[in-house]
C-alpha cells in the first residue's frame, strides 16, 4: 500500500495528534531523517524538549512503526510527522543503509512484531475523522500575539517566581528545623524511623516548590538499606549535611560564584528549559566525537523513571570534559521508556553543559553518525582519577557521585563476593557488591580502561574496554 495524505489521515487516532505533528515538520525538529536504499524503511530522531532525541522507524506505508517517546497515542505525533515529512517533502529523506538500531527493528518486524493498536476515539471526535487540511488550517488561522497580553503574562510570571521564592524559604525553615529535631534524638535509631520521619516533611517541601530536596529526602531511606549497618551513620552525617549546606547556600547565593548558584538553584529544584540552556551564552560547548557508554534506569519515589545515558568524550584534548551524562524523566504509568542510544554508539555533536562548578549533565544540541573513534586514555592509574574526583568535591561539596575514567586498572577479587579496582602501583578502590556476578567476565584481565562512578566509598563500574572487546553496565 503506497502512502498518501489519506493513509495518514486514517492512520492517525485523533486530529489532536494530526495538529501536534504538524508543529514538528521543520528541519530543526529532525538532525536525522533517512530512508533505506530499497525505500521500505523510513527513520529519524526528533529533538524535543528533552537532553536526547526520540527515535523513529516506521515502514513506509505506515503499516508498522516504534518511537521511543512515552506517548500512549499509536502512532505518534512522532510518527505521523516522519510520514507526512515523506508524502510533502521526500528530498528531506537521505538514503542510507539503515543503522542497527533500524535493523533490530526489521529483525522483530519480520519475525511477527506489529505496531500496537490505534485507541477507538471517544466524545465529539468519534464522528469527525482527523484531518491533514483541519491541521493545517488550525495553525494558519492562528490569532496572532496580542502585546498588552503577553504583558501581563509576563507580570504574572515574576509575580509566579517572587511567589516561589517566598515558599521555598519557608520550606528551609522547615527543614533546618526537622534536621535540628533528628540530631537531638540522635542517630542510632534513624534508619528505623527514616520513612515516617521524611514523608511529611518531603510533602511539604513539594508544596513549598523545592522538590529537589524533596527527592534527596526520599532517596536516603533506600539508600540506607543498600549499604552495611556500619556505613549508615555515616551516610545519615553526609547526606543530612549536604540537606544543610544546599539550603545555607541557598539563602546566601547572591554571594555565590554563579556556576555555583546555579548549581544549588537546581538542587533545590529549580528547572531550565532547553530552550533556556542552548540560548545561555555562559553555558560550557563541547564538540566531539562521543562514545555511548552505557544506559542506566531508575524508577524514582516520584513516579517518574530516570535515564540516564552516560557518554565518554574521544577527544584526546585533556582540557575538555571527559564524560557527559544526558537526563531525561518519563512517567512510571507511561509504561516502559527505551533509550535513544545503545552502548557502543558512537556520536559526533555538540553537548551543552548545564552551567555548574562540576559540569557534568547537558544535552545534545546537535549531533551526526560518527564513523570511528577510539576508547580515550587517562594518565595510567587511580591516583590522578582520585585527585580529579577531590578537586571537584571541593568545588561542589553536595557531589553526589563523579565519572572516573581509569586506565591501566584490573579487576581484582577483596574477598568474599567482593571485587576490587586496582592499578600497577597496589592502589585499590571497592567495587559496588551489587555487580560482583556482572563483573567475573572481566576477573583476571590486565591493562583495562574503566569508567565508573565514584561516590567517595564505592565505584559503580559503566563501561570497560579490554583487551578482548568491550563490555556495558546492563540494568
Amino acid at each position: 500500500m503506497s502512502l498518501t495524505r489519506e493513509r495518514i489521515e486514517g492512520l492517525a487516532p485523533d486530529q489532536a495528534s494530526l495538529a501536534a505533528a504538524l508543529k514538528l515538520v521543520k528541519p530543526a525538529s529532525w538532525p536525522v531523517l533517512a530512508a533505506s536504499t530499497d525505500a521500505e524503511v523510513l527513520w529519524g530522531e526528533c529533538q524535543g524538549s528533552g537532553a536526547t532525541p526520540y527515535r523513529i522507524v516506521t515502514a513506509a506505508d505506515g503499516g508498522s512503526y516504534k518511537c521511543t517517546c512515552p506517548s500512549r497515542k499509536f502512532p505518534c505525533k512522532h510518527v505521523l510527522a516522519v510520514l507526512w515529512l515523506r508524502v510533502d517533502k521526500p528530498e528531506r529523506f537521505e538514503s542510507l543503509s539503515p543503522p542497527q538500531w533500524v535493523e533490530d527493528w526489521s529483525a522483530r518486524r519480520r519475525g511477527g512484531g506489529r505496531a500496537p493498536g490505534k485507541p477507538k476515539p471517544d466524545g465529539d471526535e468519534a464522528g469527525t475523522p482527523p484531518s491533514l487540511d483541519a491541521a493545517l488550517a488550525e495553525t494558519a488561522t492562528t490569532t496572532p500575539a496580542d502585546p498588552k497580553a503577553a504583558a501581563r503574562a509576563d507580570a504574572q510570571r515574576e509575580r509566579i517566581k517572587a511567589e516561589r521564592e517566598g515558599a521555598i524559604l519557608a520550606g528551609l525553615d522547615e527543614l533546618e528545623r526537622w534536621i535540628a529535631d533528628q540530631l537531638n534524638q540522635g542517630l542510632a535509631d534513624f534508619a528505623g524511623r527514616v520513612g515516617s520521619a521524611a514523608r511529611t516533611l518531603s510533602t511539604r517541601l513539594v508544596d513549598a516548590k523545592a522538590g529537589g530536596l524533596a527527592a534527596r529526602l526520599d532517596q536516603l531511606g533506600t539508600e540506607l538499606f543498600r549499604v552495611g549497618e556500619e556505613r549508615r551513620a555515616d551516610l545519615v552525617i553526609e547526606r543530612l549535611g549536604s540537606m544543610a549546606l544546599i539550603a545555607s547556600a541557598y539563602r546566601h547565593q547572591d554571594r555565590l560564584p554563579a556556576p555555583l548558584r546555579d548549581d544549588v538553584r537546581r538542587a533545590v529544584g529549580w528547572s531550565v528549559r532547553r530552550e533556556e540552556l542552548l540560548a545561555d551564552a555562559t553555558a560550557p560547548r563541547v564538540t566531539s566525537v562521543w562514545i555511548v557508554a552505557a544506559n542506566l534506569s531508575e524508577v524514582q519515589p516520584d513516579k517518574l523513571r530516570r535515564l540516564e545515558t552516560w557518554m565518554i568524550n574521544a577527544s584526546t584534548d585533556i582540557t575538555q570534559p571527559r564524560a557527559a551524562v544526558l537526563i531525561d524523566f518519563v512517567p512510571v504509568s507511561g509504561g516502559g521508556a527505551g533509550f535513544p542510544f545503545s552502548p557502543g554508539e558512537l556520536i559526533e555533536g555538540e553537548v551543552v553543559f548545564y552551567p555548574s562548578a562540576a559540569p557534568l549533565r547537558g544535552l545534545l544540541a546537535s549531533r551526526k553518525t560518527a564513523a570511528a573513534a577510539r576508547w580515550p586514555q587517562s594518565l595510567p592509574g587511580l591516583a590522578p582519577a582520585l585527585q580529579d574526583y577531590a578537586r571537584r568535591l571541593a568545588a561542589l561539596p553536595w557531589l553526589d557521585r563523579w565519572p572516573l575514567l581509569l586506565s591501566n586498572v584490573a579487576l581484582r577479587t577483596a574477598g568474599k563476593s567482593a571485587l576490587g579496582i586496582a592499578d600497577a602501583g597496589g592502589a585499590t578502590i571497592a567495587v559496588e557488591r551489587s555487580q560482583f556476578d556482572q563483573l567475573l567476565p572481566l576477573l583476571g584481565l590486565d591493562d583495562v580502561s574503566l569508567l565508573c562512578l565514584w561516590d567517595g566509598r564505592t565505584a559503580q563500574v559503566l563501561a570497560a574496554d579490554t583487551p578482548l572487546g568491550r563490555w556495558h553496565h546492563e540494568d
